[in-house]
């Protein structure tokens, strides 16, 4: 498997637990975690984008290990937080423990017997549906006491917290620990309705990304083809770029797995073809010792090969 791991260091089983035992009778520790993302990040905003959550949500919980531990540990500022000497204090004192004891249900995660159990995918929600989802019924027959939780998300997944198995996704993670597999690419192309063929070119519309994703690859090449024409809508959601685009609505550059699958679209001449995008499967080194994991693992090489 291409890319490079190093070795993860696990703590003491016993000092984390003793630790563990003693914290847990005073809070929540997924509030902590809240707690240490929003401070690592300066914002609330922040903390909600990475862990995938709402701004109130973050808030809430926050305020509830405030409540829990019995100090203000945050200073909430119109566009960003600002820590208290408590707060700055707790943040340095429990954000070793996270690690630790992350590292830890990753190490036991890697040497679960036997073949049955959970196993976590993160992917994105157009390779949930129309790639993964449908190759179960030949892993699940095969391997049945696996039980997979299919997170289908835009957001990058954590492996270190435990908030998935395997991620795969169009980024290439970077993080040491992981070990990382090119496994295939997505093909795009431009699609419509078959009336878009008999107009004008210059009287095409389009159906693009919101303006926040304006950087990503797909967008950067729908701006140059549509030359300053009209985009009449933006979604971050590719599903509702589908069911625009067989409306009518434009013309939508959409991953081939979807426009192809559509009966209503047709896909249209463009000069210059779109560029794929490499898709990269990972997986923490310690969890990859699982052997459920190995299988799944296995089983979404073969199904991005084909």
């Amino acid at each position: 498997m291409a890319g490079g791991y190093q070795s993860v260091s696990i703590p003491k089983m016993r000092d984390i637990e003793s630790e563990a035992c003693i914290i847990a009778t005073m809070f929540d520790w997924q509030d902590m975690r809240y707690f240490l993302t929003a401070a690592r990040l300066g914002s609330l905003m922040g903390a909600a984008v990475e862990l995938g959550v709402d701004h109130a949500t973050v808030g809430r919980r926050v305020a509830r290990l405030e409540a829990a531990v019995g100090v203000k540990l945050l200073h909430r500022l119109p566009r960003s937080t600002q820590l208290t000497e408590q707060g700055a204090a707790l943040a340095a004192a429990a954000g070793g423990m996270a690690g630790g004891a992350e590292a830890i249900v990753r190490h036991l995660r890697g040497h679960v017997d036997g073949l049955s159990g959970q196993v976590t995918v993160s992917a994105l929600p157009a390779l949930a549906a129309f790639v993964i989802a449908p190759s179960l019924p030949v892993l699940l027959r095969e391997h049945p006491g696996i039980r997979l939780t299919l997170s289908a998300t835009s957001t990058v997944a954590s492996l270190e917290r435990g908030e998935a198995d395997i991620a795969i996704g169009f980024l290439r993670p970077t993080l040491a620990g992981r070990v990382v597999r090119r496994i295939g690419q997505l093909r795009f192309s431009l699609y419509g309705v078959p009336a878009l063929l008999s107009r004008l070119l210059d009287h095409w519309a389009f159906i693009g990304f919101e303006e926040s994703l304006g950087g990503i690859v797909q967008q950067k090449w729908l701006d140059d083809f549509a030359a300053g024409r009209s985009f009449v809508l933006r979604s971050n959601d590719v599903t509702t770029q589908v069911q625009a685009t067989r409306a009518g609505v434009g013309a939508a550059l959409l991953p081939c797995i979807l426009g192809d699958a559509e009966p209503g679209l047709v896909q249209l001449d463009t000069a210059s073809a779109p560029p794929p995008r490499p898709l990269w499967m990972s997986v923490h080194t310690d969890v990859r010792r699982s052997p459920l994991v190995r299988i799944v693992m296995d089983h979404m090489i073969r199904v991005f090969a084909a």
